[in-house]
């Protein structure tokens, strides 16, 4: 009659089993997150944008202390169908010739054959990592660091702002100082603790070939690439205290990227690209005022090419409602596009997570004479109101 001994030990051992199993599995911790927003204007030929994104995270203390993680975001986005935005070209030449070069950063280029983009799917995010006493290192699809701890002029506009927007329902937002050379390319980082304020970084992407939704290294002009980027290289610092006495908290950071850019196209006028950007902000009580500049080589060699842009805002709470003004130039030596770009607007959380923002915005496009001069200088506005919603779960 050993078998019910034997039975119960069989019984006891696999329910321990569980247990144990259950225990590890809880350890993790899990975070899901979703986010919707729409975005229009009412300028000439503005369409409705959207972006619906879903985020997926977990981790695991280990007894040492040691964080472990993975981290994964999808997004699905409907822009501006011909944006050049960082993700298309412009229609500055219209009229003119193809003009065929783009900058290595600024992804801004010129032709008669502009490139419509409808509603897509990417993966932006998809990246494990370890942090712990020494700093955090990430490995797989994310920002760089220079991006990551980017600093700078407060919008009351989440995901349409006038600088670095993620939506843009006119197609001309030209203005960009978030320092995101790379986009969710494969890349390794790392970052440092934060000590008495300061944490620094550095990341490395062997070839940023990822054409992200809102970044997009892998150019191309009418859907021919245009440049390659590889090997690049980002270093940046990110200041952030508060004062005690006061209440304010200051915010600062200075990042430098490098990175070698290659092309089919005759002549080559590429070589390597330089970027550095800089940033700060002060939040007081209910305001908060902060400004970002940034410039690029563009990785031209031969000729002007650099990419320039700067841009200031401030934003005031007043009562349950966000107050906002900013302004932002962008120049593109090798396209001779030239823009400015401003803002007034205001915002309100109807409750949590769901917030509306309306405001009047200003963007007039200007193109210098370039080249042999074969395209001829224009000027484009679109002026209008502009609406956002945001739903984030």
């Amino acid at each position: 009659m050993m078998w019910k001994p034997l039975t119960l030990l069989a019984i006891l051992s696999a329910a321990t089993g569980h247990a144990q199993a259950q225990d590890e599995w809880d350890v993790w911790e899990t975070k899901v997150d979703a986010e919707m927003a729409f975005a229009g204007s009412t300028a000439d030929g503005a369409p409705v944008t959207y972006l619906g994104a879903f985020g997926l995270s977990t981790n695991r203390v280990l007894d040492s202390g040691l964080e472990i993680g993975a981290v994964g975001r999808a997004e699905v986005q409907r822009d501006h169908p011909g944006r050049a935005g960082f993700s298309g070209v412009s229609d500055g030449g219209a009229g003119g010739v193809p003009w065929e070069w783009q900058g290595a950063f600024s992804g801004l280029a010129t032709s008669t054959e502009r490139e419509h983009v409808g509603a897509r799917g990417q993966l932006e995010q998809a990246y494990f990592y370890v942090e712990g006493g020494y700093g955090e290192v990430r490995l797989g699809r994310d920002k760089g660091v220079a991006a990551r701890f980017h600093e700078g002029a407060p919008s009351v506009f989440v995901e349409a702002s006038t600088a670095n927007p993620v939506l843009d329902p006119t197609g001309q937002a030209y203005v960009r100082t978030d320092h995101d050379l790379t986009g969710p390319a494969l890349k390794l980082s790392y970052a440092s603790p934060r000590i008495l304020g300061v944490r620094a970084g550095a990341s490395f992407t062997p070839t940023a070939d990822v054409r992200g939704l809102d970044r997009d290294p892998a150019r191309n002009v009418g859907g021919i690439p245009q440049v390659g980027v590889e090997s690049a290289s980002e270093v940046a610092v990110n200041v952030s205290r508060k004062l005690r006495e006061s209440g304010v908290r200051l915010q600062a950071a200075l990042a430098y990227s490098h990175a070698d850019v290659s092309s089919d196209i005759k002549p080559d006028i590429y070589g390597t690209v330089e970027t550095w950007s800089a940033g700060a902000s002060a939040e007081f009580d209910t305001l908060t005022i902060g400004v970002s500049l940034l410039n690029s080589n563009n990785g031209v060699e031969t000729g002007p090419g650099d990419y320039s842009a700067w841009t200031l805002g401030v934003t005031k709470r007043v009562f349950s409602l966000d107050l906002g003004v900013d302004y932002g130039e962008a120049s593109d030596d090798l396209t001779g596009l030239e823009t400015e770009s401003w803002s007034l607007g205001v915002a309100k959380d109807l409750r949590e997570g769901l917030r509306v923002a309306g405001g009047y915005r200003g963007q007039t496009v200007r193109q210098r004479r370039v080249g042999l001069g074969l395209l001829p200088p224009n000027r484009v506005s679109a002026d209008g109101i502009v609406l956002e919603i945001t739903l984030s779960l």
